[in-house]
């Protein structure tokens, strides 16, 4: 077997997303035994000139995670092929590996859609290209859906960053006061929402009666840690560091040179998991919520039921409903199935049958082509999707 190629990971593991990244890679790694991860250099080695760190390490590649304009120059100018996990920079110098950012947006406006919203917030930070991509998906999305312009509502941070400033939450908060209830928010990062979620409570809020809150990023810790759990797309991360280091071994491999300018890869697979922060809320109808609720808590029961709980006719109720959300009671509790069903598959090996049980279905079968009808594949190999057991055949490729 051939001497595996020394490449270096530089990525800071400060956000679950980078630490995803980083076992991805670590897996690649594994698996293709063509890359040998050297020691990790440390901060203050990473001033000034890589050049003498390739040389020294005898460093055949890099992957990195670079969000600004000096970092991606340092990197550029390393000698050697590079790999970046983020999607931070407009025009990218370095090859990209990264999520589908504008099905990222699609799938938040899809999202608070269904809860039956119909006025809209999007936090972005403008200029900053993951950003820009969520923005576009979700005015599209919003768009399909015959929401009108002035419905949405747009605020732009500056700081691109993690968690919002003060002085962001400062201008937010004169945004939130203008705002009609209900109304959908969609912030593109985690700790943006978080921060939305605190302000909009003391301000007098009531989340998600009156404002839902959505983030990006599925950062575990931070999502289940709030008062409210705070509903999240789960990005592609783990297979985004595989297919990366896949990547730099193909660059390593043809000695660095592409064609066309940098490769761009953008990865389908993120997913929406639904918390407390989104919870139906039926505006202005307190029924249709009631409705919502039973489907959530018990999404083994039939609509008919349903109904007879709420102490309705099953015909009017359904009015109701899809007057409220948009949507009639046999699609929220196949939502709900769903989403349920997905958490257990990518959580752990418990068997279908079981899966199909806790989540509403009548069977694993039925189960199965829910499955299939959603994501094109069966619920084993979706599983293999999520935990990175499987090749990775669902890529888009574009030019930078």
């Amino acid at each position: 077997m051939k001497k595996p190629w020394r490449v270096q990971l530089v990525v800071e593991p400060d956000q679950e997303y980078f630490r995803e990244a980083m076992l991805g890679a670590r897996l690649r790694a594994f698996e293709g035994g063509r890359l040998e991860f050297v020691d990790r250099w440390l901060p203050h080695e990473l001033k000034g000139d890589l050049r003498r760190l390739v040389e020294r390490d005898a460093v055949r590649g890099i992957l990195t995670a670079s969000h600004g304009l000096a970092g991606e120059s340092q990197f550029a100018a390393a000698g050697v092929p590079v790999v970046n996990v983020s999607n931070s920079l407009p025009r990218p110098r370095l090859a990209v590996v990264t999520q589908d950012d504008r099905e990222v947006g699609r799938l938040a406006a899809e999202h608070l859609l269904g809860r039956g919203l119909r006025n809209f917030l999007f936090w972005g930070a403008a200029g900053w290209r993951y950003s820009d991509e969520r923005r576009e998906g979700f005015l599209k999305a919003l768009r399909a859906a015959g929401v009108e312009r002035g419905a949405v509502t747009e605020f732009a941070g500056a700081s691109g960053g993690p968690f919002a400033t003060r002085g962001e939450l400062t201008r937010l908060r004169a945004v939130l006061a203008g705002l009609a209830r209900p109304t959908g928010a969609f912030a593109v990062l985690d700790g943006l929402a978080l921060g939305l979620l605190r302000a909009a409570r003391e301000d007098g809020w009531k989340v998600p009666e009156e404002l839902a809150v959505l983030g990006a990023g599925d950062d575990d810790f931070f999502v289940e840690f709030e008062r409210t759990p705070l509903s999240s797309i789960r990005l592609p991360a783990r297979q985004i560091g595989y297919e990366a280091a896949a990547l730099l071994e193909r660059l390593i491999a043809k000695g660095g040179r592409g064609g066309g300018g940098p490769e761009f890869i953008a990865l389908p697979g993120a997913r929406l998991v639904a918390r407390r922060s989104t919870e139906a809320t039926a505006p202005g109808d307190a029924l249709a919520a009631r409705a919502a609720a039973l489907l959530r808590e018990r999404p083994e029961t039939t609509v008919a039921a349903v109904a007879k709980a709420c102490g309705v006719a099953r015909s009017g109720l359904q009015r109701r409903f899809i007057a409220a959300f948009g949507h009639g009671l046999k699609e929220e509790r196949g939502r709900v199935r769903l989403e349920r069903a997905e958490r257990l598959l990518a959580g752990g090996e418990v068997k279908l049958a079981a899966v199909a049980a806790e989540a509403g279905y009548p069977s694993a079968q039925r189960l199965a082509a829910e499955v299939r009808r959603a994501h094109g594949c069966t619920p084993g190999v979706w599983r293999r999707r999520m935990r990175l057991r499987g090749g990775l055949t669902e890529v888009t490729r574009r030019q930078a």
